[in-house]
């Protein structure tokens, strides 16, 4: 299920209402693609610039999915943004009401009443991006564990035709 902040008008393709979990998902790509368009840049030059796939880039923007915390890291390296601005703050509110708003408060550390709020937000998002991986790493194992099986059913089965093959040679002598 998908949240839309009120103050927003979140609509997705063909005009039909867009939904976004939660605020966090709803700022990320917002932002995301704000900062890239600020900086004149298509989703392939950022794509090139970052090592990180069109698509990839593309569904982080619409909100489809959410990237790791390495990806992050680098969109909020390249754009000078802190991680905690990109999901829990309106960035173009920041731009669109003082310049260069977000350089001056990362430099003096400063939060907002924004960033308090979702603070929660961003910790069960880190939770879910953990939870996720945890799934993939047990899925990988799963996988890991079968073809082991199948290899040993394999060797079994070479072992098999080895015993025959040797019965066989010792018929035909």
């Amino acid at each position: 299920m998908y949240f839309c902040p009120a103050n927003f008008k979140c609509r997705g393709k063909n005009n039909e209402m867009m939904e976004i979990s939660n605020k966090s998902e709803y700022f990320f790509g917002k932002n995301l693609r704000f900062l890239r368009k600020s900086k004149k840049m298509t989703l392939l030059l950022l794509s090139d610039t970052l090592k990180i796939s069109k698509s990839a880039i593309s569904d982080y923007e619409i909100g489809k999915t959410l990237p790791g915390l390495d990806v992050v890291q680098k969109f909020s390296a390249y754009f000078e943004v802190p991680i905690d601005d990109l999901y829990n703050s309106d960035i173009t509110e920041f731009y669109n009401n003082g310049g260069d708003k977000i350089k001056k408060r990362k430099a003096l550390g400063v939060t907002d009443d924004i960033s308090i709020e979702f603070e929660n937000e961003k910790y069960i998002f880190n939770i879910r991006l953990l939870t996720q991986k945890l799934e993939s790493i047990q899925l990988q194992i799963h996988m890991l564990k079968q073809l082991i099986d199948s290899r040993e059913a394999e060797n079994k089965t070479l072992k098999i035709n080895i015993k025959l093959l040797e019965e066989q040679l010792k018929n035909f002598h």
